[in-house]
């Protein structure tokens, strides 16, 4: 137990790997300043620093192809940090966090003969690859990963077949990957990024199945696949709290939050001076809640209590987005409050 604390204490750092959409999460999403503000409130040290990954003389690409070339295959630098080796990574940072730019939602059917060492994005080809990702990993245990799954793409840059490919391999990630041989992996966490923007509605009144989602599209006319400030700002905080349930190794609630999205009922959203949260469709009977800004300041919490409607007066609130982090008897959920004012 001391030794845990004195580990706490001293501090804990994780390197984002990330091209341009995790850019966009990690500036506009706030998350360092997320982070700051939950050491300050804490008392911990935990520090997270973010590098373009892989760069030249590298291509700018970062699939599970290249994760997979650089770090198993052999293609990495131990020296060049754009191209440096997952050995290397790892004598700096205690969690490395990796994740793929949106062109890797744009899956081709498969051919019927995946190769580990093929860059053709396809699930056969993908699941190889992530296989033996896996398997690194699991040679330093001590160690901790966090993976994004896929980023969707703009309706107008994807067709419906390419879309449910997407979706169908996210699925395998969070399903399957880490169970189906069997083992144990309790040192690499799943971040649910897909899940968190892509439109998962089969006939949403805008927008389309699949890809990202209509609010959170930059243009509605214009192809471009990166999410909006607005979808950056909504994940920033999660990402930011998932990244801090990491270094104390708990559960995320990802998984929770967005697959049973409608088990918690927030309203009315956006509110003004009072705010209801409805955990009754959960079958919980108890839960606790805590409201952060979007920088990450606590601005609200309550402790555990038995009931499954709790009001909260909003009145006082600076007008702008906020997020809830609502735990249950057994689960967590997050969800986005929209403040309007009084």
């Amino acid at each position: 137990m001391i030794l845990g604390l004195v580990f706490e204490l001293q501090g804990q750092s994780a390197i984002f790997l990330h091209h341009s959409t995790g850019e966009g999460v990690y500036v506009e999403g706030n998350v360092a300043s997320w982070i700051n503000n939950y050491n300050s409130s804490n008392g911990t040290n935990y520090t997270v620093t973010e590098r373009s990954y892989p760069d030249s003389p590298y291509p700018w690409e970062n699939y599970p192809y290249d994760y997979w070339n650089l770090w198993v295959n052999g293609q990495c630098n131990t020296t060049n940090s754009n191209i440096q080796c997952l050995s290397n990574i790892l004598q700096s940072y205690d969690v490395v966090i990796f994740k793929h730019c949106f062109p890797g939602a744009g899956l081709v059917p498969d051919n019927g003969t995946p190769a580990v060492s093929s860059p053709v994005k396809s699930i056969a080809n993908y699941k190889l690859q992530y296989r033996a990702l896996r398997g690194l990993m699991d040679q330093y245990p001590t160690k901790k990963f966090i993976i994004w799954t896929l980023a969707p793409l703009h309706r107008l840059e994807t067709t419906t077949e390419e879309a449910a490919r997407a979706r169908e391999f996210v699925n395998w990630v969070k399903s399957t990957w880490l169970t189906e041989d069997g083992k144990s992996h309790p040192n690499i966490y799943i971040f649910d990024f897909y899940n968190l923007v892509a439109e998962s509605n089969p006939t949403p009144v805008n927008g389309k199945v699949n890809c990202l989602k209509y609010d959170y599209e930059k243009s509605h006319t214009v192809i471009d696949s990166h999410p909006n400030l607005n979808a950056n700002q909504a994940v920033g905080p999660i990402f930011a709290q998932f990244i801090v349930n990491t270094f104390k190794s708990q559960p995320t609630g990802i998984k929770d939050t967005f697959d049973h999205a409608g088990e918690v009922i927030i309203c009315p959203n956006p509110g003004h001076d009072q705010l209801t949260i409805d955990i009754s469709r959960t079958g919980e009977n108890k839960m606790s809640v805590e409201m952060f800004s979007i920088n990450g300041q606590m601005v609200y919490s309550t402790p555990m209590s038995e009931e499954t409607m709790l009001n909260i007066n909003t009145n006082g609130l600076t007008r702008g987005t906020y997020i809830l982090r609502i735990t249950t008897g057994q689960r967590t959920f997050s969800r986005k409050y929209a403040y309007a004012g009084s």
